[in-house]
């Protein structure tokens, strides 16, 4: 049964009650710096050399997608349906054009956008300045454990709060016309990220729930048939992208099966931060001593909720729900349980107080993000700009290494680590290809996974890690140096090792193509030490300059190809026409 509605917190219990102006000023002066303190700091994640990559490759080749994979060894020409591409082609596209300042506002813009529908549900909501510090600053410390990288996966996050938000608005006031807008927003979504399932899951829930509704009120029913209208043309709507259906296939053939990446464990898997329980946390605050929340709140928070316990990855969509959900209901209790504190804070006369109080969290809170980025900045990365751990085995990247392999001019197939290989990527492609990388499943055969995994976490014996080695034309060996695999290698006979550093350790096969970087090893290339652990993205020999003059030097052969291809697809579609003209050629 759902609940009364009641008024207001702030009315009830006079929870920190002040003027419009007021609570305008005070609003956004949170919104700023929860926004500041998510954004402040940017590192790069293992799979954003992949990304750019993959997006500078596609416009190189004047393409929408590629659909045969180009960078393995393993896999050679194996299907490749990319549910990223669009998100990859902008990255590439601002990498190009911009560098890191560009991937850094395409990032703030998705977190400013959640956080924006955040401001409207705590508008519309009436919601007091306390629910308001509790949710934003709260929420904003849990985000900022996934807002820190630059991933396709924001994209999801923006479009999850704006349906969610479409959604709960067209449940109070059937007669908004702007769930229309879901439609294209979830076409967009199907090509920026896999994640639009989220969104059509949240269409369906809200299609069940007016289904219920409207079963004992007739009045209801009208708008329940168009909530289900509009979830089947998104539905609809995600089958324009380049792939189709096979894009749907994709993704359920790689989301139902066990997936070993950690951010796809259950929440009770690992260790994890304090931060990923926040989310339950404000649940469990906000329902019991309220009588603000109806139950569509309820049906949706634990549909999310119960994903977040499965997958550590969904703690961020469960953030999201409660920023749109809980404004209201957590307004009034804090007023319950905070009562006398409320009533002290109330006033025009205690102005004071609560800018006070507001000042002190919010100074608080950028304290903080203050001391994480001050080593970043001393070492001269600027908030704007994307940072590389390079010392670390996880999550960094070996750039003494990559450095030693690009000045050797090493040729071949090579096998590291699944958070290494896209930066290794990046930097040595195409004068090497990789057995294994972060697009996992889109790509790879469950065959090659199941030879990588025991390679990658050392799970078995050598015996089964070696077969990774012997399977497949493997040239190269990158790895951190406490890899149990670099214990078989130094026994295994055929593999030399030309490269050690604090961080890794690489082996060459000891074929004849191969000799002249052997005997260089002994002389001139030997490893530097590296000043600082952080460096700028992309952290390598291969900076920004060297792939504008990658893509500008190729421009010639980029038109003399689609010259070509428009000859090709001219030829397909006219037989007769080529036909005749070669042969009056021929006779001429």
């Amino acid at each position: 049964m759902q609940p009364t509605e009641t008024a207001p917190a702030e009315d009830r219990h006079e929870s920190w009650r002040m003027p419009s102006g007021e609570r305008r000023i005070l609003f956004a002066a949170i919104w700023i710096a929860c926004l500041m303190f998510s954004c402040s700091q940017t590192m790069a994640d293992p799979d954003l050399w992949g990304h750019t990559l993959y997006g500078i490759h596609a416009l190189e080749n004047d393409v929408l997608v590629e659909r045969v994979d180009p960078y393995s060894y393993t896999a050679p020409g194996a299907e490749w349906i990319n549910h990223e591409w669009l998100s990859e082609s902008v990255f590439g596209w601002l990498w190009l054009h911009t560098g890191s300042a560009g991937l850094w506002l395409w990032r703030t813009a998705l977190v400013a956008i959640v956080f924006a529908c955040a401001a409207w549900t705590l508008h519309s909501a009436r919601a007091t300045i306390a629910a308001a510090i509790v949710l934003m600053v709260f929420n904003a410390e849990c985000l900022a454990e996934f807002a820190v990288f630059v991933r396709p996966q924001l994209a999801t996050f923006a479009l999850f709060a704006v349906t969610l938000l479409l959604l709960r608005t067209h449940w109070d006031n059937p007669r908004c016309r702007a769930i229309w807008l879901l439609p294209p927003l979830t076409a967009l979504w199907a090509n920026l990220h896999g994640g639009f399932l989220a969104g059509l899951g949240l269409q369906a829930v809200f299609a069940a729930a007016w289904f219920i509704r409207g079963i004992g009120c007739r009045t209801q029913r009208r708008p329940a048939a168009a909530i289900g209208f509009v979830g089947c043309v998104s539905c609809a709507a995600t089958l324009i992208n380049p792939y189709g259906w096979a894009l749907h296939e994709m993704l359920i053939r790689h989301l139902v099966p066990y997936q070993p990446i950690r951010e796809w464990q259950p929440l009770w898997a690992t260790a994890q931060a304090p931060t990923y329980y926040v989310p339950f946390l404000l649940i469990a605050l906000a329902l019991p001593w309220s009588r603000r929340w109806k139950w569509i709140d309820v049906l949706v928070l634990v549909v999310v909720a119960y994903e977040a316990v499965s997958h550590i990855r969904h703690i961020a969509l469960l953030s999201i729900a409660t920023l749109i959900l809980l404004p209201g209901p957590l307004s009034e209790s804090l007023g319950v349980l905070f009562r006398n504190l409320s009533r002290q804070m109330a006033g025009d006369h205690r102005r004071w107080r609560r800018t006070i109080a507001v000042s002190a969290v919010l100074v608080s809170l950028l304290g903080m993000q203050v001391q994480a980025t001050r080593i970043r900045w001393h070492q001269g990365i600027r908030p704007w700009e994307i940072a590389a751990e390079v010392t670390q085995d996880v999550p960094g990247v070996p750039m003494n290494a990559i450095e030693f392999l690009h000045r050797s001019g090493v040729r071949g197939n090579l096998v590291t680590t699944y958070g290494w290989s896209q930066y290794a990527l990046w930097h040595l492609y195409p004068r090497v290809r990789i057995a294994f990388d972060g697009r996992f499943r889109t790509v790879y055969p469950n065959s090659v996974e199941q030879d990588f995994l025991p390679f990658q976490m050392a799970m078995q014996a050598s015996v089964d890690r070696d077969v990774l080695l012997d399977r497949y034309p493997t040239d190269v060996v990158l790895l951190p140096r406490r890899h149990p695999a670099v214990n078989d290698l130094n026994r295994r006979p055929g593999w030399v090792r030309i490269h050690r550093d604090r961080q890794s350790v690489v082996y060459i096969r000891d074929l004849p193509v191969h000799q002249n970087v052997i005997a260089d090893t002994a002389g001139a290339l030997q490893p530097r030490d590296i000043a600082g652990s952080w460096q700028r993205f992309p952290a390598g020999p291969r900076d920004r300059r060297f792939i504008e003059s990658a893509i500008h030097g190729s421009e010639a052969v980029r038109k003399v190809r689609f010259e070509q291809n428009r000859r090709n697809r001219f030829t397909q579609n006219h037989p007769s026409i080529v036909t005749t003209v070669v042969s009056k050629r021929s006779a001429k």
